[in-house]
């Protein structure tokens, strides 16, 4: 059933409305003044292709849908916000700084959330700079790519048939086919391409000679070429280029966010459009906590892939569990899944049962984010299963790992209350 809201807040900056609502939420809100431009229905439809919002414009009112997607875009008539349900929003710059971080990265106190200095994609543009920073200054990934080209002498394979048309074009080159070791390959033609758009996208001055500074440092290495999401699923990671991975994460965000505008466009507003699952954040939150705070004695292993599935003797499907806590000797401790969601359904009681009988465990952790619901426990006494439901308050945590206090002090505290909810003796 949907809400019907008036507006009372204005941003700051520039005086436009804000329409704000709550992710799975279905709100009206009257008057004229909400008026979609016919330049931004393009923005409408891919908001509810990429995003599941939906916005239904009339002339004296405007309805929002919202389905699992958190985060802001301006229009020209007003801003729509979309807050998540299980943090407040003035947490939302950390959750994502620390779902997307490299564990020793801190949190840069001057960002905040609404206006010129005040947008979520800035805190990502943080993190690839400095994950950026690290990768040039261990040196550039090098790899063998192909090229075809006229060159002056013989190198690699003459490719005939261009070679009978240089000769027809008494072009005294030869055309050949060759590989070259260098660091002109995609994996640096992403980061160089993000390294130019994030110059256009931060609204901070010092910012911008720090990414012009990295740009000089790679860009007569590279060539400049225009990447597109395709291009990241063109790459595989290996034991040579992993260390991009996290960059390219991060690339890849900024990417998409933007492409709900076109930077023409774009250069006219004040925020820069951005959005996430708030599914994958939660796994990501949990992820990193387990990993990072948990016990240094363990080993996490996040999205553990087994197969389980098999068709006519062949392999057909897969099970992975969001997160398998093992000890030294490679034994299952606790099998643990994040459930976005206020209560857990029986579906995933059914697929949580499913991982304890595959994997032989009897005990499984459905961790919910903290709202109202208390812990609960659902057992299957013929089978020795149960799973065990706990909540996590994703502020409260957060509250501790922003505080000013030592890192040591930090990870204990973090560690006990992990403890409290999973512990090590089950």
């Amino acid at each position: 059933m949907k809400k019907i809201q008036t507006i009372e807040k204005k941003i700051d900056d520039t005086g436009k409305p804000i329409l704000e609502l709550l992710e799975h939420e279905d709100v009206e809100w009257l008057g004229e003044e909400f008026k979609i431009l016919s330049k931004e229905e393009k923005i409408v439809d891919k908001l509810e292709e990429e995003f599941g919002i939906q916005i239904i414009s009339d002339p004296d009112k405007i309805r929002i849908r919202t389905e699992n997607d958190v985060g802001v875009i301006e229009f020209e008539n007003f801003v729509l916000r979309v807050k998540p349900k299980f943090v407040k929003f003035e947490n939302f710059g950390k959750l994502i700084d620390f779902t997307n971080k490299l564990k020793d990265q801190s949190f840069d106190d001057e960002i905040k959330f609404e206006g010129v200095y005040k947008e979520p994609i800035q805190i990502i543009i943080n993190n690839f700079l400095e994950t950026t920073q690290k990768l040039i200054h261990n040196g550039l990934y090098r790899s063998y790519v192909e090229h075809q080209e006229d060159v002056s002498f013989l190198r690699g394979k003459l490719v005939m048939k261009q070679q009978i048309l240089n000769d027809l074009k008494f072009n005294m080159k030869f055309n050949c086919e060759f590989d070259e070791f260098t660091s002109n390959n995609l994996e640096n033609q992403i980061i160089l391409s993000t390294l130019k758009l994030c110059k256009s996208l931060t609204k901070l001055p010092h910012k911008k000679k720090v990414i012009q500074k990295l740009i000089h440092q790679i860009d007569s290495q590279i060539d400049d070429k225009q990447i597109t999401i395709q291009d990241f699923r063109k790459i595989s990671y290996t034991r040579l280029n992993t260390r991009y991975e996290k960059s390219h994460h991060l690339a890849k965000i900024i990417i998409k966010n933007i492409g709900m505008q076109n930077l023409n466009y774009q250069k006219t507003k004040f925020i820069i459009p951005f959005f996430v699952k708030m599914y994958d954040v939660w796994e990501l939150f949990l992820e990193n906590l387990f990993r990072y705070y948990y016990d240094d004695e363990l080993k996490i292993k996040p999205q553990d892939y087994h197969d389980a599935w098999f068709k006519d003797g062949k392999k057909n499907a897969g099970i992975q569990p969001d997160i398998i806590i093992k000890n030294k000797d490679n034994e299952i401790l606790s099998i643990i899944d994040a459930k976005y969601m206020h209560e857990i359904k029986d579906g995933e009681r059914y697929q949580i049962a499913f991982y304890l009988n595959h994997l032989k465990c009897s005990t499984g952790y459905a961790i919910l984010p903290k709202e109202r619901n208390d812990d609960c426990e659902f057992s299957v006494p013929e089978q020795n299963i149960s799973i065990k439901v706990r909540h996590v308050s994703i502020d409260e945590y957060l509250n501790i790992l922003y505080s000013k206090k030592p890192f040591k002090e930090i990870k204990k505290d973090i560690s006990l209350k992990l403890k409290k909810i999973i512990p090590l003796e089950n």
